[in-house]
């Protein structure tokens, strides 16, 4: 399989049309990899507790669970779809009958590892992750994702989504297609991190004689659903987390749904239950002393 050069692919992106731009372009894939080390515009070494991070999230129903099965040192605290029993890569149903998730597996280049062994997170520097799927951002600590990870410079159900999956789908080896495809997706965290990032937010934020700021590259990295994705061999628990965090909205809502309560009119019980939840989700994370934050910013974003 041919993989993607990605410091290549970054420096053909960066050579502009006049040299000024170009200066600007590379001054700011480097602001990029800089924001991906932990290190400030201006910072000659890199804050420990910043940089990019593996987040993923998980609805606040589910916290209580992952902090006891943590509590009790399962090896599988976080678990994926195969640990919960949703798919296998057994026998399985013709081709056209898969489950989307298996189709995507199949694909993955993660050779020698299996699909069961891997557990999929999203690249973050500020924010809370994909709320898409939950309210609560797991983010795991610096050092707990190994240099040799395989990550994608996308979602990998790309793969089976327009205009991909039209481009596969009209070869004549779909599955061979797919994964020649992935493989074009994917790079290593040590080697390809701060290239495939950089290409990311260049690509994002476009041509410009302008220095980018940590805001704009925080959001530029995760923009609603579009970010890198890692593909971590093993699942994680509690011990392995940096903090948790939730949306400056989400905290909103339940302060708002607090001051309805005692001034009303009444809130809606599907917003009283969602808020009790998140109550008890952040009451476990902190019994099993994992900081809980409330993130109101991704950092500069002016200009």
């Amino acid at each position: 399989m041919t993989e993607t050069n990605w410091a290549k692919r970054l420096e053909d992106l960066v050579i502009a049309i006049d040299p000024e731009t170009t200066a600007f372009m590379r001054a700011n894939a480097n602001a990029v990899q800089r924001a991906v080390e932990g290190k400030g515009p201006d910072d000659g070494t890199a804050d420990p507790r910043a940089g990019a991070r593996m987040v993923v999230n998980i609805s606040s129903a589910h916290v209580p669970g992952f902090c006891a099965a943590s509590r009790d040192d399962d090896p599988h605290a976080y678990k994926n779809a195969y640990d919960l029993g949703k798919y296998r890569l057994g026998d399985s149903p013709p081709p056209a009958l898969l489950p989307a998730r298996v189709i995507v597996d199949r694909a993955l280049p993660i050779a020698p590892l299996t699909a069961e062994r891997i557990y999929f997170g999203a690249l973050e520097l500020n924010g809370t992750g994909i709320r898409f799927y939950g309210d609560i951002c797991l983010v795991l600590a610096r050092g707990k994702v190994d240099g040799e990870t395989v990550i994608l410079d996308r979602n990998s159900y790309d793969l089976i989504r327009s205009p991909i999956r039209e481009i596969i789908d009209g070869t004549a080896n779909p599955d061979q297609t797919r994964k020649e495809q992935a493989w074009r997706m994917r790079g290593l965290w040590k080697k390809d991190l701060g290239s495939m990032a950089s290409h990311k937010v260049l690509s994002m934020l476009g041509v410009r004689s302008r220095r980018c700021t940590t805001g704009q590259i925080s959001e530029a990295l995760r923009d609603d659903e579009d970010y890198i994705e890692i593909l971590r061999d093993g699942s994680f628990n509690a011990k392995d987390l940096q903090e948790a965090r939730i949306s400056a909205p989400e905290a909103g809502r339940d302060a708002f749904t607090a001051d309805r309560l005692s001034s009303g009119p009444a809130p809606r019980m599907e917003v009283l239950l969602w808020r009790e939840r998140r109550r008890k989700a952040e009451e476990e994370l902190r019994l099993t002393e994992v900081p809980v934050s409330v993130v109101t910013t991704s950092g500069r974003v002016k200009d």
